[in-house]
């Protein structure tokens, strides 16, 4: 599990940076996220998966969390996630992207095709 937090948070430190240096880009996060997302990554979303870029000010602190997982349950795939598995989503969670290799894959999240 570490190692999937480990990976998104990677993705996003490199979203970000971008973000950061280039105002383009950045303008099409905040008016087109899952444009500007998709023609970065190289990669399609599938439309189930909800967007939202924040821009924080200095008066605003976001704190995102995450999904809360039963331990019970947490490798048991109800009938509606093995549905999803089935059509390319790997369960709740953030997008997964491998920010070493730019490979498409699981961070407790969709995995998107290319």
């Amino acid at each position: 599990m570490e190692n999937k937090n480990e990976q998104r948070k990677q993705l996003e430190e490199r979203l970000i940076a971008k973000a950061t240096k280039d105002e383009t880009f950045r303008n099409n996060l905040l008016t087109s996220p899952r444009e500007a997302l998709e023609t970065e990554l190289g990669i399609t979303i599938p439309d189930t998966v909800i967007i939202k870029v924040l821009e924080e000010d200095q008066n605003s602190f976001y704190l995102v969390l995450p999904p809360i997982i039963n331990p019970e349950t947490e490798d048991e795939l109800s009938e509606a996630e093995l549905e999803m598995v089935s059509g390319g989503w790997d369960g709740p969670g953030g997008m997964s992207v491998d920010c070493t290799t730019n490979e498409v894959g699981c961070i407790g999240g969709p995995s998107f095709s290319n």
